[in-house]
Parts: C-alpha cells; structure tokens; sequence
C-alpha cells in the first residue's frame, strides 16, 4: 500500500493506543479501516481496488463482529465504516430485509404446570462486546430482547446498543437539560422495551459501541465542548450538542436505517418468581431489573434454582442467577418488560431529522439542531402538526437563539415546525436525506429554505427579478437536473439527459418561479414552487407537488467557466450542452481585464472568485453578472493573507477551502465572509496528510473530493466533516483509471465532471456515485478546445 495516498488526521492515535496498543498504527490511515467483505456486502455494494482496501486483519475469514468491535475502537478518529448508504441500493436493501409473515415464530403457550427448564439461549445473539465501563446495561438488556424477537421471526441481526443510548439521552436533554449526554451512565431500567416501541434501531455496524474513555477522549477532542463534559451533569445544553451529535459519535447512517423496533410489548408489575417462569415458559424474554443493574432473563432451570441471563458486564455475556441467595443479584419485583412483537423492518423518517443542520430561510442562516422527534413519555408517538412537542433549537449566526417546536407529517419525511413565531414546512430529500428544503413563512408570503447536514451555499446580497434567469442546478426529493428559467424554459434531467417540457406562470411575487413540468406518463404537469431568496443570488427551494403531496426542491445557478489570457482578459462561459454531455456553448462575453497579475485565481462556487497575489494576499471577487455575463461585480476585497507559500488550493461548498502545505498536510479553512467578501473566518484545522501526491485536485458539493494520482488513478473522497473542519472521512474510493494525461479538474456539481488534457481539450463526464463513491460513470465526451496553451494563463469555474 502506497503511502503517498492522502490519509486523515492522526488524532485517533491516541485513542487506539489507549484502547488497543495493536490498533495504534490503524489511527492514522482510513484505508486500513475498512469493513470486512461480510459487511461491506451488506452495507455499501461497491467495487474497490484490492490496493485502497486490503489490510492484513481485513479479509473473509476475519469474524465480522471482531472487526466492528475494533473499528468501535477507532471510530472517534477514523469512522471505520461508510457514513452514508449508496443511495441507489436504499430500495435494495429494504428488498432484503422485509417482513417474512410465512416465518412462524415458536408457539406461544398458556401454561398450565410450567417445565422444570426453559431456555431460549438459540435465540439469542453474541455480545459483540461488554458494556466496559459505561452504564448503558439497560440499553443493552433492550437491544438483546429485540435481537431475540426479531430472530424468533427468522430475522437474524446484531443491533446497535450505542445508539439506543443516545438516543435516551438526546431525548432527556431536551426535555430536563442541560447536562445529559452519553457519557453519563445508567439512568434507565427494563422500560426501556417500551422505549423501543417509539425508537427503531440500526444495526450494529452502523453505530459500533464506543466505550468510556474512547468516548471521553472524542469529546475532548470537540472545540464546542470546551473540555467541559467530565462529569455527570456538566456541561451546557450546546456543548452537550456538539458532543451528541457529531459524526464520529453517531454516524448518519444510524439514522437513516433505524428500522428495527417493537410493535408490542408487556409488562410484569409487583411479579413473584412463579409470574417471570410463565412469562418466560410462554416464549418470551424478559428485560429484568436488579440493583444498579439490568439484564435480560432468556430461561430458567428449576433443578438448578437459576435464572438464565444475559449480563452485559462482562463476556460472553450467558450466566446464571440463583433464585435465592445469589452472591450478585436478587430481582427487583417492582416492573419487568418483555416483547410481545416486532416492527415490519422498515426506515424511521422521523429518527433522519435528529442532529444538526446548518439553515438559510431566504438568506438567514443559522445552526438547527433536532434532539428528539417524539415524546417517549406520552405514548402517542410521533407527533402532528397539530399536537406540537419541543424538538430543539436554532441558533442564528447573528446570535439568535430561538426554540423549535413542531410536529411530522407524511410519516416523518416532512416536519412541520415553529422557529420562534415563524412557521416552516420542511421535508426530507427521500432519496439524499442529507439535504432538507422547504419553506416558510413571514408576513403571509412564502420564502424558501435550504438545509444540510454541511454548509449554506448561495453569495450576493441584493436581489433583482432578472437574477431568477438562467441555468439552475436543481434536486428535488433527491432527483437531480437542471431547469431553465427563462425565454423556452425546460427541464433536463441529470441521469440520463432527457429533456422535459416546461413552463412559468406569471405571478406577481418578483422572487417566486412558479414552474411546471411534463415528466410524461401519468405525471404530466408536476408543479414547482421555486422561491429565490432575497437576502442572496443563486439560490431558490421551496416545495414540489407529486401525488397529492409536497417534496423539497432547492436549486442553484449553475456554475460557469472563466478563463483569464495571457493579455490578462477575463472571458466568461456558460456550458449549455452539460446535462447532455454534448458541445455546445454560449457566446463568451469579456467580463473583466487585469486579472494576469496574481499568482493563482481559483474558483469559489456561486460566482465567487479568490485571487492570491505574488505578496501572498488573498482577494475576494463576485461576479454579480454570472447568469447572464454581465460586466458586474462586487470587490476586490482583501480576505487574507499568508497564501503564497500553499502548494495548492482548491476550495469546496460553502466557504471551505483547503490548502496543500509544502509537506503534504491537508489545511482546512471556512470562509465565514465569502457570501460578501468580509475578513471572517474559521480554522485552520489540520484535516489531513499526504496529498501531495496528486497532479490534479478538486473539490464538489457536500464535501466530495476528487485527486488524480501520478499513475492515472482517480481517487474519490467524501470529507463528512467539511463543515466545521473535523477529520471525518469517508474513501478512499478509486472510481477510475486512465486520467494521467489530464492536467486540471473541476467539478460542477450534481456529478459533473471537467478535465483538460496536455492538448487543451476540455473534456467531461457524469459521475453517477458522486455522492457514495461507486464507479458509476456516463462516458466522456469532448466539449471544448483550445482551453490551454500559451494564450491561457488559468481557467476557474464557479
């Protein structure tokens, strides 16, 4: 294994030589921290090279289980399993895993005189590990009772203890916060089963177990925590938060595939021995309490006078328990719970909205944050509109701070919610639930909203009618392609080129596009409610109708090539032909001149173009004439300096921007001012080493990464810590061969790609994983010449 791949931060070492010496060496490469195939196949259906994922401990015969335990170890540093699910396989996956009623469980008995031995141990599951030093018992007393009934209906699965304990704590903190956070132990008991009736659970590799100081170190490692979750009740609700939820703790697709839970559960109330025998002889396993501790009861032997148990204090977890007398524990009679019946394996909407977003309601941005979806305590479930509950809080970035109460509709895809006064509908992007959109509303008129689980996008500040004219990149309800508002408005479609019929209504709202489009078949007029926010240019979301019911739509100005002359000229063009891969340009436009003064110009997304001098200042540019090319601009403005010595820049979504140091380290920089050129700024963070390594490096949406390797290799990286500059990673991935002969990369966004080759050709492609990293790709085809040579001193796109 090469190592001059890029690799993440080696923050994770301490944590592996604390919790497992062997495992010290693994901290620092991701590439190493793979999952085994027996896993993989079930998770991420991906194609890898044998050079990116082959590490001496990961391979078939390697126990799955034994793995996930080490990659729990590791996870604070270096998530050892895939944050996201390829989203073309979520059908998929629900395909396998759905409802078998065929499967006939073990006959549920009324006894009569009870057997001297009964034993469900068949239907239990190995502990993958103990609880260690954490007082989550109850967590896994409840998970072990759920494995079980799951099992008894042919389903066999290991489930995630780790994130039924947080999402208890989540809950709490909400509701009797601040201070409550997964490092505080116990605070549970055998109602937990009725808790598993409201929270379905993942499995366990999506959210491995963390024990005590692998957790205790992550959460020092937070900047928001400020090192002050140390002891039980410490700590204010936010730094609370900022523990919670990050990544590392619990990883998104924990969310996106809690799908195991309880349908039915009963309840044992001030029981003797002879009701727990019948409960258990009846088929049932029972989540007992004891003192300080719970466990799961599976059977009993009264030859022996013991019950048997499932005890996570320790491994393999199957002891015995005296009925009298035991050394350890005696039962606490008060209450017992057990599982009647299971869920149908299905996704959890709601359980998708928990954690943090980063907002912008027509131009106010702001951090949400989501602690809880329902009210365990009230029995009823996930909540309507109308019966709203406290969800969490959202924190502008002018400092407001204001609570979020609401409720779900469509089954938890859309959340219906109050910010403040202020009313906002918002829904899921079923097919990229890492993005939302919706909107809201002020002063009885619609304004629409974005949010993601990484960074705002948009940049400007002054709204005019005629900034809605143009290409715009769109995703609604996860669907990408492209629409044109304007003269012959139309809709073509990213996957496969296709173009649609549209057409605009006139409406008297200057920032409304009330758009229409003919999908053919039996959904001929598909209407889109597109807002463009005032407070910024090239943004617009809202809402689109489809059966009866609203999607999230959100759109961007679709991004544009300048390209700077040797005469120091600025020309601007804007690619027609890319959702058809095909050659065909607009007419370029001279938009600028003196641009042959600076060391290197990059592109910055949105219209936003930074500029490093030979004196190492770093300038701000917006091009507030991009979706016309139109000769107005806002700057220059000085935002930095100190950039002359970077190797290279590139930057991503949303301010980000990194910086290849001379050694190969990775640096990670915000641009807190990019929507208006203002000297703010975040970071910088060390995020990574190594990528220097690369000819050619860029950047996409929602932290995505491309690099070309020497030998040709095109490498994808998903940087899931992009928004706040924490080493979360993602890749590895190799999606293809063959680039040696391109000199420069750009990538446009919903997963086109551009390279230009030693000949100037500018050449592109669609790649069709540019969310997951699967090497899914519409071949490339020729779009441009003469975009290098002497004449051409840089080409940016933004």
């Amino acid at each position: 294994m090469s190592n001059d791949n890029p690799v993440v931060s080696n923050r994770g070492a301490a944590l592996a030589a604390a919790m497992h010496p062997p495992l010290a060496a693994l901290a620092g490469d991701p590439q190493r921290a793979v999952l085994p195939a027996s896993i993989v196949a079930a998770t991420v259906p991906i194609a890898r090279d044998a050079s990116l994922t082959g590490i001496a401990r990961a391979d078939d015969s390697v126990d799955a289980m034994s793995f996930a335990r080490e990659a729990a170890l590791l996870t604070p540093a270096t998530p050892a399993q895939p944050l996201i699910e390829p989203l073309h396989s979520f059908t998929a996956y629900l395909d396998t895993h759905i409802w078998r009623p065929d499967v006939v469980g073990p006959p549920i008995r009324v006894p009569g005189a009870l057997p001297r031995r009964v034993d469900h141990r068949a239907w239990q599951t190995d502990l993958v590990q103990s609880q260690g030093s954490r007082g989550t018992c109850w967590a896994f007393a409840g998970t072990a009772a759920l494995e079980a009934a799951y099992a008894r209906q042919g389903i066999r699965v290991k489930l995630s203890e780790h994130y039924l304990f947080h999402m208890s704590k989540a809950h709490e903190n909400q509701r009797a916060g601040p201070g409550i956070h997964s490092l505080i132990g116990f605070q549970g008991s055998s109602d937990v089963v009725h808790h598993l009736k409201y929270w379905n659970l993942p499995r366990y590799e999506n959210a491995p177990y963390i024990d005590q100081p692998a957790l205790q170190i992550l959460a020092d490692s937070i900047p928001g925590t400020n090192g002050a979750l140390k002891n039980a009740g410490a700590g204010t609700l936010e730094q609370d938060d900022w523990f919670e939820f990050d990544l590392r703790n619990i990883p998104l697709m924990a969310r996106w595939f809690a799908q195991y839970g309880v349908a039915d559960f009963g309840l044992l109330e001030n029981y003797s021995l002879d009701d727990l025998k019948k409960t258990l002889a009846a088929g049932y396993d029972v989540v007992i309490n004891v003192p300080g501790h719970v466990m799961l009861a599976y059977g009993y032997d009264d030859d022996l006078g013991v019950l048997l148990i499932k005890n996570s204090q320790s491994l393999p977890g199957f002891e015995t328990m005296k009925y009298t007398g035991d050394p350890r524990f005696s039962l606490v009679t008060s209450q017992a719970y057990y599982i009647k019946s299971v869920k149908p394996v299905q996704t959890q909407w709601a359980a998708m909205w928990m954690g943090r977003w980063e907002t912008d309601h027509d131009g106010w941005r702001g951090r949400l944050v989501i602690r809880r979806f329902l009210d365990v305590q009230s029995d009823k479930g996930v909540p309507p509109p109308n019966a709203p509950i406290a969800l969490g809080t959202w924190y502008g970035f002018d400092g407001t701070v204001k609570p979020v109460v609401g409720g779900f509709v469509d089954g938890g895809r859309g959340m219906h919610c109050r910010i403040g006064d202020q009313p906002f509908e918002l829904y899921l992007h079923s097919r990229d639930p890492y993005r939302a959109a919706g909107r809201c509303s002020w002063n009885n008129s619609w304004f629409g909203v974005v949010m993601s689980r990484g960074t705002a996008v948009g940049a400007g500040a002054v709204f005019d009618r005629s900034e809605t004219i143009g290409l715009w990149d769109t995703e609604h309800d996860g669907w990408q392609g492209q629409m044109r508002v304007g003269v012959d408005p139309s809709y073509t479609q990213a996957a496969d080129g296709g173009t649609r019929r549209a057409w605009i209504d006139p409406t008297p709202i200057a920032y409304e596009v009330d758009a229409h489009v003919d999908f053919l078949g039996d959904n001929r007029d598909q209407r889109f409610q597109l807002l463009h926010h005032t407070r910024e240019d090239g943004v617009m979301s809202g809402v689109t109708s489809w059966g009866g019911r609203d999607w999230p739509v959100e759109a961007r100005m679709s991004r544009n090539f300048y390209v700077i002359r040797s005469d120091g000229s600025l020309h601007w063009y804007r690619h027609t032909g890319r959702y058809h891969l095909a050659y065909a340009w607009d007419a370029e436009k001279l938009v600028g001149s003196g641009w042959n003064g600076f060391k290197s110009v990059i592109g910055g997304g949105d219209g936003v173009i930074y500029a490093i001098r030979p004196d190492g200042k770093l300038i701000w540019y917006y091009h507030d004439g991009r979706n016309q090319g139109s000769v107005a601009w806002n700057g220059p403005r000085e935002v930095g300096t100190g950039w002359a010595s970077a190797r290279q820049v590139f930057v991503g979504d949303g301010g980000v921007v990194y910086l290849v140091q001379a050694d190969g380290s990775l640096q990670w920089y915000r641009h807190i001012g990019r929507r208006d050129g203002t000297f703010q700024w975040q970071g910088p963070f060390k995020v990574g080493v190594g990528w220097d390594g690369f000819t050619a490096l860029a950047a996409g949406p929602d932290g995505c990464i491309y690099g070309i390797k020497p030998d040709g290799t095109l490498l994808w990286y998903r940087h899931y810590g992009h928004d706040q500059g924490y080493p979360i990673w993602h890749g590895p991935l190799k999606v293809g061969t063959g680039w040696q002969g391109y000199q420069r990369l750009w990538v446009a966004g919903n997963g086109f790609i551009y390279a230009r080759n030693a000949a100037g050709e500018l050449w592109m492609w669609r790649h069709h994983g540019f969310q997951t990293g699967e090497a899914s790709w519409t071949a490339g085809v020729k779009v441009g010449d003469g975009w290098g040579g002497a004449g051409v001193l840089d080409v940016v796109l933004t």
